[in-house]
């Protein structure tokens, strides 16, 4: 017995090891697994496209466009319209119908005996049921139409193009719109480090002065200078907050995802980016610029294709000129009577039934000159259209020309704050080594440092403004 249970004790404890072991296990392999929960740019891009609710409608528009154009397409085909009644009548118009035996025989010339009148009455007709049932089925095919409807299918499918057109160009200036908002709230992170590092050196700054004031080494209005500093990047600070939260809610507004903050963005990509604003910069502006001018620019090919929509209707509009008539085949065919077609007894042998084959005109003859006018009104637009056209590639190449200049002029102050850096930082040494022998002062050295950083917070704000530009140029010519 005692071995038995040995044996059995030894069971459970080797079980109990065994799963101790395979949770230990576990927590190990879970430690070792990196936790990857960060949004990158594919991420946050196929999101707003998901949830985006202009995009959305201009998705949904397209799916009613194509719904238009098969309509159009339809119109070339016949249209078939059923009319059906059924009446009950309390008392019928018509009633039993009788004729006299005697008028009978009495209208006929005999030349023997002539029959005795009798004045019996002979019915001839029931009269009319309580029940009347019609029925009409009408068959309408247009013949001929001065091209209105084949215009109208061209029409319905220019528009679907453009309502095509449009989610393609909201589609890139979401990607557009997207990666500003984040390389925005990368450099308003990085410039916020460095207002945290700027204000341990104000703050620092204010604490060194008001102990130099007490010592009677600095006047009161150099310590209220410091302490103005120190207040000012206060307020830098909590206009830099407000900032990055606004770029945050209208990210979560777009994207659709509630529970985003900074610290859920992976901000790898930006190094891409500025390797491609770099290559941006680097090429024959005339090329970028002739590229953003051409037709497959997205804004120019939507007003092409708006000019496209103007001629069209403007083909339709001459087709309702007056004298211009239309020509449709009509088709009918009915059944009256008092019981439903074919119960009807003996309705072989009844005219209740009908078959009609009609060739139809309309034209209008005069109308005012209104059909003129809307000719007129369609070739102003058409015209309009062109003027937009021309507008917008005015418009497009100043935009683009601005954004290249600016560019360019951040690129250089870029350098400029890079030499203030490089400037300030041998500043720093240089005091600091003079604070260090005991000639100088704390404040030479804390002022160095914040003048470096100052240089540096101006450096990140003009890459944000190249990183704008650039992609906006980058939209320009897509």
């Amino acid at each position: 017995m005692k071995v038995k249970r040995l044996f059995f004790t030894f069971v459970i404890f080797s079980i109990i090891a065994a799963g101790l072991w395979s949770q230990e296990a576990e927590v190990e392999a879970e430690a070792e697994t990196p936790v990857t929960n960060l949004y990158n740019l594919e991420d946050l891009l196929s999101a707003t496209q998901m949830n985006h609710p202009e995009l959305l409608k201009l998705q949904e528009e397209y799916k009613r466009s194509l719904l238009d154009v098969k309509d159009a397409w339809w119109s070339l085909g016949p249209t078939v319209d059923l009319q059906a009644s059924g009446t009950y009548m309390l008392n019928p118009p018509l009633g039993a119908m009788y004729i006299n035996t005697d008028d009978i025989i009495n209208a006929i010339q005999w030349n023997g005996v002539k029959p005795r009148n009798s004045g019996q009455r002979i019915k001839i007709y029931d009269g009319m049921e309580n029940t009347l049932y019609n029925f009409e089925l009408t068959l309408t095919q247009p013949v001929f139409t001065w091209g209105k409807i084949t215009n109208a299918i061209k029409l319905y499918k220019q528009i679907s193009e453009i309502k095509l057109s449009q989610i393609t160009q909201q589609t890139a200036q979401l990607e557009t719109e997207l990666k500003t908002r984040l390389i925005s709230l990368y450099y308003l992170n990085k410039i916020l480090e460095i207002i945290d590092e700027e204000e341990t050196y104000t703050d620092r700054m204010v604490e060194v002065s008001e102990n130099a004031e007490k010592v009677g080494m600095l006047l009161h209005q150099d310590v209220v200078d410091a302490k103005i500093q120190a207040k000012e990047l206060e307020i830098a600070k909590q206009d830099l907050l407000e900032q990055i939260n606004d770029q945050l809610l209208e990210l979560k507004r777009t994207s659709g995802i509630e529970l985003l903050s900074l610290d859920d963005i992976n901000f790898d990509f930006v190094a891409d980016l500025e390797k491609s604003f770099t290559s941006l910069m680097e090429k024959d502006p005339s090329e970028l610029e002739s590229q953003a001018l051409s037709g497959n620019q997205s804004s120019i090919k939507i007003l092409t294709q708006l000019e496209g929509v103007s001629q069209t209707a403007e083909k339709i509009a001459r087709g309702y000129e007056n004298w211009k008539p239309d020509l449709a085949l009509q088709m009918s065919g009915g059944y009256s009577g008092s019981r439903f077609p074919l119960f009807e007894p003996n309705w072989r042998r009844k005219d209740d039934y009908s078959l009609n084959i009609s060739i139809g005109l309309k034209a209008t003859i005069w109308d005012g000159g209104k059909k003129v006018r809307d000719v007129s009104r369609k070739v102003s637009e058409s015209e309009t259209a062109q003027i937009n056209k021309a507008n917008a590639r005015s418009t497009i190449s100043k935009t683009f020309n601005s954004q290249w200049n600016a560019a360019q002029v951040c690129k250089m102050k870029i350098e400029y704050q890079e030499l203030k850096i490089e400037s300030a930082a041998a500043k720093i040494s240089q005091k600091e080594q003079i604070y260090e022998s005991g000639y100088g002062s704390e404040t030479d050295v804390l002022s160095a440092k914040i003048e470096r950083c100052n240089a540096q917070i101006e450096k990140e704000k003009q890459a944000l403004t190249r990183a704008a530009a650039c992609l906006t140029i980058e939209y320009l010519i897509k």
